[in-house]
């Protein structure tokens, strides 16, 4: 199983759509938690800790909301993160599970999460791929979706991109064209789906 993770910007859903996009089975913690919003279990104790702000009149949780909640607040966050960070290694366990059974189970499963040296998840991995991309690439990318704004206070809670590559297992550039991006999940594939 390969953990993937990198700096905000770097293209990280681009690589797991790249492993998925040659039949690997890929899965990113942000759709996880983004299922986990939907749980009522999980609405109501949110709801029961921040209040109905947090909350849409459709009854969902307000993603924005609650990142204006917790970022800066590092109460909020440690609050928030101890309630998601046990539900999503249960769905990834559920999910490896369910990739390992029948008679031919895939050669490599792909999970991205943005904090998996953060929250101390590396050791569930075979290998861990880090994805990079240079400063202006990375910054035009989070401009373009309106991103840069509370950038700095985002990344202070990460590892920074030196300490992040040097304990990869594989290190992958994705500044460049999206066939040169194919082209290197290629070769990462040939590497290590028969290992």
């Amino acid at each position: 199983m390969i953990g993937l993770t990198g700096a905000i910007g770097v293209g990280k859903s681009s690589v797991l759509a790249a492993f998925a996009l040659r039949g690997y089975p890929a899965l990113s913690a942000d759709a996880v938690v983004h299922d986990l919003y939907h749980q009522s279990a999980v609405r109501d104790q949110i709801e029961d800790h921040f209040g109905a702000d947090v909350i849409t009149t459709d009854g969902d949780v307000d993603r924005a909301a609650l990142a204006r909640r917790c970022f800066g607040d590092s109460v909020a966050l440690t609050w928030l993160e101890q309630l998601l960070h046990p539900l999503v290694a249960e769905q990834l366990s559920n999910w490896v599970s369910q990739q390992a059974e029948g008679d031919n189970p895939p050669a490599l499963v792909v999970y991205e999460s943005p904090l998996l040296y953060e929250a101390g998840q590396t050791d569930r991995f075979d290998r861990v791929l880090v994805v990079t991309a240079p400063e202006a690439v990375r910054r035009k990318r989070l401009e373009q979706r309106g991103g840069l704004e509370r950038i700095a206070e985002r990344e202070a809670r990460l590892w920074s991109p030196e300490r992040r590559e040097a304990a990869a297992d594989d290190v992958l550039d994705n500044g460049g064209t999206q066939q040169e991006l194919q082209e290197a999940v290629d070769g990462y594939i040939a590497r290590y789906a028969e290992w």
